[in-house]
Parts: C-alpha cells; structure tokens; sequence
C-alpha cells in the first residue's frame, strides 16, 4: 500500500492527541522516531511516507495497545503483529489502520542486547494478521543509552504547524537517534534550479539520505533463540559496521 505524505493539518492534530492519550491510557511508554521524527524536526512537520512511527519497549503488551487504539476516537484497527517465535504473545512490530482515514501507525517494541536496543519490521511484507516471519528477523539497532526508560531521555514537543496544545512524546536527543538511521539526514539537496537570492521552495528539498532506515547495529537472524549465540551475534555485527563504513564512504 502507498501511503501519501501527510502535512500539518486537522487529521493530524488528531491524531497526534489520538496517539498520547491512547498510549497513556494503555499504560505504554513510547516515542516518535524515523520519517515522523524527522518530519517533526527537519521537514516542517510534513511526514514524507505518511506514517506515524512509534516505537516503545519489547514485553509491552500489544494486546492491550491493540484494545486501547480499536476503542479511540480514530477507531484504529490492528492489521498485523510481527511476533517473537519463542514467545508468541510479545510483539516486535505492530501496524494499526483508521478506519475514518487518519494517519496510520507503526509502532515497533525495541529489544534489548548488550547495550543496544534493537527494532524490527516485516522486512519482507511476509506477515499477515499476527504471526512471524519465516525468512527471518531483520533488526536494526540504537545504542539504549539515549533511549532507555528514564526521563531525561524524552520530553513532550509541538508538532511544526499544529495548535499548541497537541504534543507528542521523542527523544531529547533526536540526532544521536537519527544518526544511527538516516545518515546525512541533517542536509537537504534542492531538488530544483536555484536562483541565488530567491525564495526557498520547501516542497523541492529532499534530504541526502536515500533508501530506508539502516545501521551499524544490524542483525539478520532466523529465530529469537538466536539472541543466544553470541558468536552469530558478533559476526553479523561485525559485518554490518563493515556494510555501514562503506555507505558512508560512497556516500549513497
């Protein structure tokens, strides 16, 4: 499904105020991260994929989050849960859909390993309804230390273009976070002729990160049991920072 950007607007105060007081109401902490944080600090408050990235803890209970959002306002309905193979009943990944057409929601429920906090999606769309995927768990990583459960790691923010009074939950130290996803992130090409001197045209800048989100902190395992093997571990870790040496020297 593609999903068209989504600007500052009724729908997405809505949605905003949908997403926090749902999530309070569960219990669940959680934050804004990839294209929506981005949106939120870089791009005007205009979320370029049109998806709401959450992100909370791996032992949240999804089913809980799943009977908060179907009963908001925005009637939020779960269309996937991505499951952990050796605990069937903890989520890595969730996907919600409005039924009266706002934003939609991914939220990710981040797992922790010596140190780094690690999201995951259905890398290859293989999930359907509530399930795990069969080719394997792609994982992407951010050192916890910025986003470990404590207060000074988050703060409540306004969305650019957006009644004040709507706020929603990131990381203090959004950067660090981006870093570790979107490198160059922080610049923007001009997608257009410039003219020296003339007005910026905001809707023709795009940033210099191409492709999704990626990491010096990736692991590609076949079962969660695999967390086990520290010598697995190691090798894909030890690959990936490889893999991340070479983006950033190209460039791409």
């Amino acid at each position: 499904m593609v999903r068209k950007m989504v600007k500052p607007s009724k729908e997405l105060e809505s949605a905003i105020r949908i997403i926090n007081q749902t999530m309070n109401y569960a219990s669940v902490p959680y934050w804004l991260a990839f294209g929506g944080l981005y949106a939120l600090i870089k791009n005007n408050g205009v979320i370029p994929d049109g998806d709401f990235d959450l992100c909370t803890y791996y032992g949240q209970d999804y089913r809980r989050i799943e009977k908060s959002f179907k009963g908001c306002p925005g009637r939020y309905i779960m269309t996937k849960a991505l499951v952990d193979d050796t605990r069937q009943d903890y989520a890595l990944y969730c996907s919600f859909s409005s039924e009266i057409g706002f934003p939609h929601i991914c939220l990710s429920f981040w797992y922790p390993h010596n140190g780094i906090y690690y999201y995951c999606h259905d890398q290859h769309h293989e999930v359907t309804g509530v399930g795990f995927p069969k080719s394997g768990y792609h994982f992407r990583g951010v050192p916890g230390t910025f986003i470990e459960n404590v207060p000074e790691n988050f703060r409540m923010a306004e969305w650019p273009g957006v009644v004040q009074t709507a706020k929603i939950r990131v990381p203090r130290f959004p950067g660090i976070v981006l870093d570790n996803m979107y490198p160059d992130w922080a610049y923007k090409t001009q997608r257009y002729e410039v003219r020296t001197g003339a007005p910026v045209n905001e809707e023709k800048l795009g940033s210099y990160h191409k492709g999704g989100a990626i990491s010096p902190y990736a692991l590609e395992i076949k079962s969660m049991a695999d967390f086990n093997n520290a010598g697995l571990i190691s090798k894909q870790l030890e690959k990936s920072r490889a893999a991340w040496s070479i983006r950033l020297k190209n460039g791409k």
